[in-house]
């Protein structure tokens, strides 16, 4: 199966993404888990304002980790190869609102360490923000693109002290977005055989879609 992630800050056009390359290559779409968990816990924004209410922030995020470990565990179980919109972006979440604490204690979770080492073999992109992209959703916290960048930069350095790989989109275009999208999941596929020194492992997890 494959797992691809795209990953970013809030108005950046991830959604729109996720959507696109699903309908093109008839990929499985995970929609964002946290306005589902957002809406479900009956929350208005200013209930998990990090400024006012840092604990409720916090426990978001960790409720949103849970639920994306649900999601993920389930397409493992049954072997569905999937696009998601977002995968590590609570614990940045945590580190630039609250703090590398805050960001220590989810990641000692277990449900976390799991969906990490999925992501470690898994596509990850990461999409930059660009002023064009920016629309409240009257859910969510209102974007500002100082905390955007900050927000991307301390992403990609998550990602890397974790050891994921990962794609960093720096075009606005929705197509040109896609085809880099689409050319890593070529690519992903093409390596079906793996060389070692002495063996050769042959993966039986790689997407099954139209290319």
């Amino acid at each position: 199966m494959l797992r691809v992630f795209i990953c970013g800050a809030h108005s950046t056009g991830k959604t729109t993404l996720v959507n696109e390359v699903g309908k093109e290559l008839n990929l499985h779409v995970e929609a964002e888990v946290a306005r589902k968990v957002i809406r479900d816990l009956n929350l208005r924004r200013e209930d998990f304002d990090p400024n006012s209410n840092p604990e409720k922030f916090e426990q978001l995020q960790e409720k949103i980790l849970e639920a994306q470990s649900v999601v993920e565990k389930r397409n493992s179980r049954t072997g569905t190869s999937y696009i998601a919109d977002r995968g590590i972006d609570p614990l940045v979440y945590a580190l630039v609102y609250l703090g590398e604490d805050s960001m220590k204690k989810l990641l000692d979770l277990p449900t976390c360490k799991e969906s990490i080492n999925r992501y470690r073999n898994s596509l990850v992109f990461v999409v930059q923000p660009f002023p064009e992209c920016l629309c409240p959703d009257h859910i969510r916290l209102v974007p500002k693109m100082d905390e955007l960048r900050e927000y991307t930069s301390k992403m990609e350095a998550v990602l890397q002290e974790n050891e994921i790989p990962y794609t960093l989109i720096e075009v606005l275009n929705l197509k040109e977005r896609v085809e880099i999208v689409k050319q890593k999941i070529m690519e992903y596929k093409a390596f079906t055989v793996t060389r070692t020194n002495k063996n050769v492992f042959v993966r039986d997890d790689w997407v099954h879609c139209d290319l």
